[in-house]
């Protein structure tokens, strides 16, 4: 249920990119770890949540990647597309996502990700709602 819920707001955010009156870093790719790398696919304000925006992305990690430490300003949803993918999670322990899996990080949650696969990269889609204005992902050195 929450998959499918995560799917239709994600599509419905990306659309609404199109619309957003501020310019968008469409396609912006981030490596925030070598092997790691980010692209933005839409960052946009929410209607009727003064102070907050929308920002959909995809997440492409290298075989045994081992990502550096970091939270968000605001809630993020990590769907996983393909491979396998642990996360690290403060006060949770160590999750494991597999293909087609949905997760929930709370915002400003120190987390990170590892993939456990020596030969398969993973792909995942990630959806936060996140403080405008803030940078959507701050380093950790924990």
């Amino acid at each position: 249920m929450y998959k499918s819920i995560l799917v239709s707001f994600a599509l419905v955010v990306s659309i609404g990119a199109v619309h957003a009156q501020e310019p968008v870093a469409r396609g912006e790719k981030i490596t925030v770890s070598p092997g790691q790398v980010r692209t933005i696919l839409s960052k946009t304000d929410i209607d009727g949540c003064l102070g907050k925006e929308a920002v959909v992305l995809t997440v492409d990690g290298k075989p045994m990647l081992v990502g550096k430490k970091h939270y968000h300003p605001g809630d993020e949803f990590i769907y996983l597309a393909e491979g396998t993918l642990t996360l690290d999670v403060a006060g949770k322990g160590k999750v494991t996502l597999n293909k087609g899996e949905l997760l929930h990080i709370p915002g400003r949650v120190v987390h990170q990700a590892i993939n456990p696969d020596p030969d398969k990269p993973f792909k995942a889609v990630t959806f936060g709602i996140f403080e405008k204005g803030q940078p959507d992902t701050t380093l950790v050195d924990k």
